[in-house]
Order: C-alpha cells, then sequence, then structure tokens
C-alpha cells in the first residue's frame, strides 16, 4: 500500500513478502480451496515437519490416476492431485472457502544496515528482518447468517535466534468507505459493548471514476484471538484456567471428545462416532480423503491435528486480549506520524492503550494491538480478525454475533452439501444443464445425527439464472428490514420426504423455501433466454437445516457459486457447479442428431416398462453414429 517502508536507495519495500510453494507459482492469487489450479503441484516441506505426516499421504491418488476435467474422488473439486493443506486436516474444508498463504518479513533489510547489522539468523546475511514467519489463512461460510463476514487467522513464529522480550501484534487498516475517491467523510468509532470497530460513509453515496453510487453499507472489524502468556501465573482471559498453551499436549479446557463406545466392547468399532478421535491427519471415515486409520485414531487420547485440541482449539491458550485500539487521522502525503514507514510512531499507537476511538468525517485508519508480551524463539503465537459488513448498523451487529459463535466453536459452522458437478449445453432459444449426485450423499459434521455421526442433511437443488457473475440481480428475496437475503431460483427440486414450505427459523422476517416435495432432478431445461444474451448459471444443493438446533434453530444453508471475471468482462474462473453460455442458433447446414425406431418395444427379453430419449448434449453425438439403448 502507500507509504510504505522502502529501501531510499533501491525502493524496495521493507516488509512483509509471500514465501514461494505455497501458490501456484504461474498464478496470480494465493490458493484458495475451491480451485486446484491455485495450489502448488505439492506443499512444500515444512507443511509436513509441522504436522508431522509424511507427504506421500498429500498425493490424492484417486485425481492422479484419474480422468482429466472429471472430480474422479467425487470431493467437488476437479483434478485436486494434492490434497487441500486445510486448517484442520489433510483436505478438510470446514469453510466454505479458504485462503492460505505465508508470508515473512526476510526482505526487510532496514536493520541489516550499519550501525545496527542485526541478522536475525546469525549464520544467514541474506535474510532481514526479524526472523518472523506468518501463515495466513482467510476462511469464509456461504450460510446467510455468515455470507457477509471474513475471517483471518495468523498463525506467527519467530524462527530467529533471539527471543524478543517486548513484542507486540497488530492490524492496521484503512477505512476507505466510499471507495478511493471519496475516502474523506469517514466516520468510525469503537464499541465496547460490541467489542467491535466500525466505520461509514457520512452521508452513504461513494464515488469512483465510473460515477456514484449507494448505499456504501458499513464495514466492521472484529478482534477475536490474541496472543497468549503461558508464564505469569495469571489468568489473562478470565476463563478459570492459568497458563494454558497450545503446545503442552494437554487438553487444557476439556472439551476433546473421544471415540463414543455404543456397544461397550472398550474398543471402536466401525460405525460408532469417532467425534474429535479422528488422528493426527483430522480426517474420519465419512471424509471422501479418508484411506484408513492413521496415529492416533481412535485411541481414546487427544493427539495434535486432531480438532478440539492444542493448535485447533481457540482456548487452550491464555489470551492477553485487545490491549490497544486507535482510531486517528491520516495526513495526506505520507504526513504525520500513522502510516506504515512510521515505525516509531506506529509502536508507540501499539503499545500505549486505547484512544481516539470514534472520529468524524475525515480520512481514518484503524489500529489493534496486543502486547507487549516476550516472543520466544521457535514460538507459535495467533491473532486473527473477523471483517464485518452489513447494510446498516443492525446489519452488522446481527453479524457480529455468528461471527462470534464462529470462533467460539473453533471456527466451525454448518457446512452445505458438497456442490454439484454442473454440465451445460446451449441451443437454440435454450439452455440444456445436468449435474451429479455427489450432493445427496454429504454429511455435515456441524449437525450430528441420532447417535453422534457427522448428519446426512441433504435436501435438493435450486437453480439460478443471472446477467451478471455475482448473481446480484436476482438476490430480490428481503427482510422486514429491507436487506436482500436470498436469491429467487427459475427452477428448485427437493426430497419427497415432508420437509417443505418456508423454513421455521427465518432471519428477521425473511424464510427460505424448503420446497414442496417436488422429488428431485438432476437435469432442467431454460427456455426462457434470448440468442446471443450471456447467461450465468448456478446450481446449488442445499441441506435441511435444523429447528432444533440450540435456542434459535439453524436455517437451511446452500453450497457458494463463485464466477470470476476481470473488468474486461474475461472470465477467471467458473466453479464446478456454475457455468457461462450463451444461446444461439446452430449453423447454416447443421443436422441435429434424431431418435427413430419403437421405444416401448424391447429388442430382446421380456420387459413391461417404458423408455424416454432425449439428446442431452449434441456434441457427444457422433457423426454417421448408431447408438443401441440397453
Amino acid at each position: 500500500r502507500e507509504h510504505f517502508d522502502r529501501d531510499p536507495v533501491t525502493g524496495e519495500p521493507w516488509g512483509w513478502e509471500p514465501v514461494p510453494g505455497y501458490l501456484n507459482p504461474s498464478g496470480d492469487r494465493p490458493a484458495v480451496s475451491n480451485d486446484p489450479r491455485s495450489w502448488p503441484t505439492l506443499w512444500p516441506d515444512a507443511v509436513f515437519v509441522a504436522l508431522d505426516q509424511p507427504s506421500a499421504n498429500w498425493i490424492n491418488q484417486a485425481e492422479v490416476n484419474g480422468e482429466a476435467g472429471v472430480d474422479d474422488d467425487r470431493d467437488g473439486v476437479i483434478d485436486n492431485f494434492t490434497y487441500w493443506h486445510g486448517f484442520f486436516g489433510r483436505g478438510v474444508k470446514n469453510a466454505d472457502l479458504e485462503t492460505y498463504f505465508v508470508i515473512d518479513d526476510s526482505k526487510d533489510r532496514e536493520w541489516s544496515r550499519a550501525p545496527y547489522n542485526y541478522y536475525p539468523i546469525k549464520d544467514d546475511s541474506a535474510r532481514g528482518g526479524l526472523g518472523l514467519r506468518v501463515e495466513v489463512r482467510g476462511f469464509q461460510w456461504s450460510h446467510v447468517l455468515a455470507e457477509d463476514n471474513i475471517f483471518w487467522l495468523y498463525d506467527i513464529v519467530n524462527i530467529s535466534d533471539t527471543t524478543y522480550n517486548q513484542s507486540v501484534f497488530g492490524f492496521l487498516t484503512d477505512v476507505g468507505i466510499g471507495g478511493t475517491n471519496d475516502s474523506g467523510d469517514d466516520n468510525a468509532a469503537f464499541d465496547l459493548l460490541l467489542d467491535i470497530a466500525y466505520g461509514y460513509d457520512d452521508d452513504g453515496i461513494g464515488t469512483s471514476d465510473f460515477g456514484s453510487w449507494s448505499p456504501t453499507g458499513y464495514q466492521g472489524y472484529a478482534y477475536l484471538e490474541s496472543p497468549g502468556v503461558a508464564t505469569d501465573g495469571i489468568d489473562n482471559d478470565m476463563d478459570g484456567i492459568i497458563d494454558e498453551r497450545r503446545d503442552d499436549g494437554i487438553d487444557n479446557d476439556g472439551d476433546w471428545a473421544p471415540y463414543t463406545d455404543l456397544d461397550g466392547s472398550g474398543s471402536w468399532d466401525s460405525g460408532e462416532p469417532l467425534n474429535d478421535d479422528l488422528g493426527k491427519d483430522g480426517v474420519g471415515p465419512f471424509d471422501r480423503q479418508y484411506n484408513g486409520p492413521d496415529e492416533g485414531e481412535a485411541d481414546g487420547l487427544p493427539t495434535p491435528g486432531e480438532p478440539d485440541f492444542d493448535r485447533t482449539d481457540v482456548d487452550e491458550s491464555d489470551q492477553i486480549g485487545l490491549n490497544s485500539m486507535h482510531i486517528y487521522r491520516l495526513i495526506d502525503g505520507g504526513g504525520g506520524n500513522g502510516w506504515p514507514k512510521h515505525d516509531d510512531g506506529l509502536w508507540q499507537r501499539m503499545s500505549s492503550g486505547t484512544q481516539d476511538t470514534s472520529l468524524q468525517r475525515a480520512n481514518l485508519h484503524m489500529l489493534f494491538a496486543s502486547g507487549p508480551f516476550l516472543l520466544e524463539q521457535n514460538s507459535r503465537e495467533r491473532f486473527s480478525m473477523a471483517l464485518l459488513y452489513g447494510i446498516d448498523l443492525d446489519d452488522l451487529v446481527s453479524n457480529k454475533i455468528t461471527v462470534q459463535q464462529i470462533y467460539n466453536a473453533d471456527y466451525n459452522f454448518s457446512r452445505p452439501p458438497l456442490k454439484p458437478l454442473v454440465r451445460v449445453v446451449p441451443g437454440d432459444g435454450k439452455v440444456f444443464l445436468y449435474w451429479d449426485d455427489i450432493a445427496e450423499e454429504s454429511r455435515d459434521p456441524f449437525l450430528p445425527d441420532s447417535i453422534g455421526n457427522p448428519k446426512k442433511d441433504f435436501e435438493g437443488y435450486m437453480i439460478y439464472r443471472s446477467t451478471e457473475p455475482q448473481f446480484n440481480d436476482i438476490k430480490v428475496i428481503t427482510d422486514s428490514r429491507g436487506t436482500a437475503v436470498y436469491w429467487k431460483p427459475i427452477a428448485q427440486f427437493d426430497l419427497v420426504n415432508g420437509i417443505k414450505g418456508p423454513d421455521p427459523i427465518g432471519i428477521n422476517g425473511a424464510r427460505f423455501w424448503r420446497g414442496s416435495d417436488s422429488g428431485l432432478r438432476r437435469s432442467y431445461v431454460d427456455t426462457d433466454v434470448v440468442n446471443g444474451q450471456r447467461y450465468y448459471y448456478a446450481v446449488v444443493s442445499y441441506d435441511q437445516g435444523d429447528p432444533e438446533f440450540g435456542e434459535q434453530g439453524l436455517q437451511p444453508t446452500e453450497c457458494s457459486k463463485v464466477i470470476t471475471e476481470d473488468l474486461n468482462g474475461n472470465i477467471l474462473n467458473i466453479d464446478i457447479n456454475c457455468a457461462v453460455v450463451t444461446p444461439n442458433a446452430p449453423a447454416a447446414g447443421y443436422v441435429a442428431p434424431e431418435i427413430t425406431g419403437d421405444m416401448d418395444t424391447p429388442l430382446a427379453g421380456i420387459g413391461t416398462g417404458s423408455i424416454q430419449v432425449e439428446i442431452v448434449d449434441p456434441a457427444l453425438i457422433a457423426e454417421n453414429q448408431t447408438y443401441q439403448v440397453i
């Protein structure tokens, strides 16, 4: 960003830079869980050393040995030759979308110069900075309660030869509501009761090179997780536990759950709930990437890598909390003492407590910090933030409640069914869509079934059609406050199981339509289209929700739909349950394949049924070839 610390001679930035090996080197974005093209061919050795797992376990043999362009292992992702490096385990995707990248400060040569001559690793003069490495993850959920939030989790590792006695972790952001051309009229405040900072544009009108727009909405920041101090004999986070930590091999808060021994045999049997007792890889029999028991699985003891234990448990750290919160005016042109290049100014703000938490009509920065604290050599500490977005303050507050629930559940929330793999065939004045049945076998580990295993809660499909890639033009179902909540489908198919009509939970007056017991279909012909018009389609799977969950119940959730374009309309990425298509008339002289013969009379054997045949994809029909239905 602007006014960053730089080498005065070369102009090289003095700050964080990506560490190679954690993304596709030919790509232009970090690794994201729904696009294997953004992943490295194999994750770096550092991953497997940290997890104490052999790299061979991370090769997805089903995809390596399978057919290109096909979801061979039926996990909702195509051609993922290695497994996703999930926060909760090998190929585990608790969030609907997860981002992962690693940065370090090795390019920061400011203190390597004379007269300081400081090198964090004494025998490595090529490395500058303090010897800090940060593993960064972003989490997003498509559930209507969580869709306007994104979590950022930072694991900071001291790989230097030095223990730093006074360390502070911070998060600096430019509010910037209304766009870069409209930053001078922002308002911001810190609400101690809600424990969030938020900003909004004073007149609610943003400006850009393309004109004005409204509403601008609210942006909020929730400081969730802070570094811990496990050596001071004080209950810093006031949870009744003193000096808990994530690297002591102890289930400090007692929330890890072993397998359930339903038959009392004294050992785990197939079909019994494993609960948290999944083993080092965090994967169990109901996960599609499961390839058999691993170390620690079903042994009745917590193992690093399992849920609710050590690094995967947010409560196993004696967190010091938010120690400093500043909202301050930016001085144009890099003046003042609050830009990223102002080391001393930022240190003073980060270590001096909370002040200036309500400002009006200005270009604003927000700075959150925890510390000072001891950062030992080879130690790992963490902080996390949630970025919240809402149409107004009430909407923002509702999102903060959901964010806190997800955080308290160790970054877990209800998962939608797997995404179906969609194929699309354009025609003359019509578009034919068809998809697989992978979603129908989905299980949600957030919602246990009657004996405690992940619940199979698939309910149906909805088909969306839009004329723009974000599907915003069909997000027209609003709540009682007028906020758009749900998208309007052009078709919906659901199980015949009595779960139908509006869900009984709702969200501020808006209720998810669960279907009408229509019965499932896996194909659809859209005839309400215009030749030459580009259309964006998505087939989303959705679940039943759970009216009995918790105190308020849980609404149904649908899988995400992601289509990305650049500003010129060039397609960058299409998720497997989406399609972009333009119907058109066939070329002159084209002769479509046809069906001839009596389909009700079998050629051999005895049969009393009838068969209806429809040519779904003419491109798959070979010229001058006769086909027989068997």
